[in-house]
């Protein structure tokens, strides 16, 4: 039978593994895990200026989240040691992400309406209307 200062150390053991996993899944770094479209616009962050196009096949390693998203919907990233910005509609991360919403937006609007997406604009302040 165990003395007890012995099951106190095994119960001190045991809360420190338990905080020491509890802060290492905390700590887990924001990845760009996959790109949406078959190509993705890698912008300038400080002006906003599109850089390069980064193809789907081309994507192998995860991108570290660096900053974002933006007001302007865009995320911070780093590929291949160098800092860009991508639309964050065109990647999935391995966190989810809450992005601002975008009131009075027109997403291809020449096009007629084909579906909806639940919640979208419930955060916009609708004008009222009024009876006569």
């Amino acid at each position: 039978m165990r003395s007890l200062p012995a099951l106190r150390h095994s119960a001190v053991i045991v809360l420190v593994l338990l905080a020491a996993a509890a802060t290492a899944a905390a700590q887990e770094v924001l990845q760009v895990t996959k790109l949406r479209t078959p190509k993705v616009a890698l912008y300038d962050c400080t002006d906003g200026s599109k850089k390069m196009d980064f193809a789907q096949k081309d994507f192998q390693a995860p991108w570290p989240v660096t900053s974002g998203p933006t007001d302007a919907g865009l995320l911070g990233v780093k590929v291949n040691g160098t800092d860009y910005c991508v639309r964050a509609f065109a990647v999935e991360t391995n966190k989810t992400i809450a992005a601002k919403t975008d009131c009075g937006a027109l997403v291809a609007a020449n096009q007629p309406k084909m579906g909806a997406t639940r919640g979208v604009g419930e955060d916009c302040n609708q004008p009222q209307l009024r009876k006569k």
